[in-house]
């Protein structure tokens, strides 16, 4: 099969060309995954679910397969065995009708065998009575036992919880622990203050872990330590991702977190490659932090912390753990970013000597990064950059 098809739309424009007809789309369902994805898509569209058709381009939500189901469960079933994605989220134009009604009842049963991924959770809601029978709703369909048995596989799992999804009612219905055996990337989005991350240390093999939480949020050092120790696997843990740290999304607060926290850590997570970690209080952790994950994460490739890291002082720690391990402390390290404290006011003195010094100890490093800090952080990121640079070009020419 020509490369050309393995694109998506290039297959989209082909089966959408001259209101392609539905026995085509039909036929597309058994070629491979790339055109049974576009096709559904595009029957799902013409299933009758009266779309106006100034929303004709719009995705299909979860709401449509409501409708559908409906009118015909039989009907929503055959979608529903060629969905690889599902977005369970609430939006009043995709629930027409009050929650509760019976009306959403016949969707409850519906399987869904190539699901790969799934987002759920209601999110922020104005209506505390509509968010309350929301959640009902959607735990009640999560608990189904089409779980595990009929979604084998389910891969990656994203969950919006809003504040009145209570501590009690996470703790009693943690039914994704279910699916700890098949899932490699878990998400989860908090949009209230206190969530024990103990809670999922039960996800033994679980390999990757993305947590969002709100303004004011709380962790704590033994809730930290018992997921990393419960979770042995984690591959990429990101609290928050790197992308809401530069953009300034809110960090969570500390609670009992230090150097010796994240010590303990890297040594529970020793095959750790991504670790992406803030804090509100952006001076918690220092320069040790990151000689802890040199020692014992040899695969470390990327991490984005909040810390207060002297640069002089990171450099003759990582040339410490070299000289303890016998190599480069960080030999994977491709991306290594800080973010500091916007009033720090360092100073370096021979900043390209210490840029010089940091090369053999991150020999792959391609980006580095610091935000906020003094006038010597920003210089120092400039010299690091055009040691990396040389280093590249030195590597190509060789």
């Amino acid at each position: 099969m020509h490369r050309l098809f393995s694109v998506t739309e290039i297959i989209a424009a082909i089966l959408t060309k001259d209101d392609g007809e539905t026995a085509l789309l039909q036929q597309c369902l058994q070629v491979n995954r790339l055109f049974s994805h576009e096709a559904v898509r595009i029957l799902w569209r013409r299933c009758g679910t009266g779309f106006p058709p100034t929303l004709r381009c719009r995705e299909p939500t979860i709401g449509d397969l409501v409708k559908i189901a409906a009118r015909d469960v039989s009907r929503a079933q055959y979608y529903a065995n060629c969905i690889h994605e599902l977005h369970f989220l609430y939006s009043p134009e995709d629930w027409p009708r009050p929650l509760g009604d019976l009306w959403y009842n016949c969707f409850l049963d519906l399987r869904f065998p190539a699901l790969d991924s799934l987002t759920a959770g209601s999110g922020e809601m104005d209506d505390v009575g509509q968010a309350r029978v929301f959640n009902e709703f959607l735990f009640e369909w999560l608990e189904r036992p089409w779980r595990v048995e009929s979604s084998p596989n389910l891969k990656a799992l994203h969950l919006v919880l809003n504040e009145l999804y209570s501590f009690e009612g996470i703790k009693g219905a943690i039914w994704f622990i279910n699916f700890s055996s098949i899932l490699s990337s878990l998400s989860v989005d908090l949009s209230f203050n206190i969530w024990p991350l103990a809670l999922l240390k039960s996800l033994a093999a679980l390999p990757k872990l993305h947590l969002t939480y709100s303004e004011g949020s709380t962790i704590s050092g033994p809730d930290l330590l018992a997921l990393a120790q419960g979770c042995p696997e984690l591959r990429s843990f990101q609290l928050p991702a790197a992308s809401e740290l530069i953009i300034g999304e809110p960090c969570p607060y500390g609670k009992t977190i230090d150097d010796e926290t994240i010590d303990e850590f890297a040594r529970a997570l020793p095959k750790l490659e991504v670790f992406t970690f803030g804090l509100e209080n952006r001076s918690t952790l220092t320069y040790k932090a990151v000689v802890s994950l040199a020692r014992y994460c040899p695969e470390l490739n990327y991490f984005h912390i909040t810390a207060d890291i002297f640069i002089p002082d990171l450099i003759q720690g990582l040339e410490e753990a070299g000289k303890e391990l016998g190599a480069a402390p960080l030999p994977s390290v491709s991306f290594m970013a800080f973010y500091l404290d916007e009033d720090i006011q360092h100073k370096y003195g021979d900043i390209r000597s210490l840029a010089s010094r940091l090369a053999p100890l991150t020999p792959g490093l391609c980006e580095f990064s610091i935000t906020d800090g003094s006038e010597d952080d920003d210089e120092f990121q400039l010299q690091v950059d055009s040691v990396a640079c040389y280093q590249g070009m030195s590597l190509l020419q060789a």
